[in-house]
């Protein structure tokens, strides 16, 4: 019983957490509108990932403060995997801190080309395009651990991951069109979220 109180605890601190961190790289670099030459239009891959996000905040409230309203949908973890749950989400924000630090006023909260923008290729993006979506994905997905409820979990398993793919694809298509021959080559190198083993 102690363990799932701590649960209830820690989950939606992490999350809160996550909101504050991109909320403060939000507010410091929210001038982004003015250097943008161009961005993604939000569609209905957006719409619906924050129709999943939704369902996954309501779930989060009721089984932080109406746990049995919710019980329906546990899974049994051992406690081990919960715990390690946690360890995934803090690995996420470490690569999240490290990724956001590296670029800099390159970072945007949108998928968008801003003047002056530059190729950043340090830092974890030396081995991955995307090392942000990664930590998105090891942080949202460490919900399901966490909680050890599958309608918590995939809700923001499902949002990030449509929400992921979305995003790269546009801003794949779009630092082709800007940055030519020398993407196409940092692509060569790079895996997308994960490093390639083979370069």
């Amino acid at each position: 019983m102690e363990n799932e109180t701590a649960f209830r605890i820690i989950l939606p601190a992490m999350l809160i957490l996550f909101i504050a961190h991109r909320g403060y790289y939000t507010k410091k670099y929210g001038d982004a509108d003015r250097n943008t030459l161009k961005k993604r239009d939000e569609g209905w891959t957006t719409k619906l990932a924050g129709m999943l996000g939704f369902t996954g905040f309501i779930a989060l409230l009721v089984y932080v403060f109406y746990p049995d309203w919710i019980s329906w949908a546990s899974i049994s973890f051992p406690l081990w995997v919960r715990w390690a749950g946690i360890g995934i989400a803090l690995t996420g924000f470490t690569l999240l801190q490290w990724a956001q630090t590296t670029l800099g006023k390159n970072w945007s909260d949108t998928p968008r080309m801003m003047r002056e923008q530059s190729l950043v290729i340090s830092g974890p993006y030396r081995w991955i395009r995307h090392p942000i979506y990664t930590a998105f994905v090891l942080i949202l997905s460490s919900t399901i651990f966490v909680s050890a409820n599958w309608l918590i979990g995939l809700s923001w398993i499902s949002m990030t991951i449509l929400e992921i793919a979305s995003r790269i694809q546009y801003e794949e298509s779009l630092m082709v069109e800007y940055f030519g021959a020398q993407y196409q080559t940092y692509m060569k190198k790079t895996g997308r979220l994960l490093p390639r083993l083979i370069r």
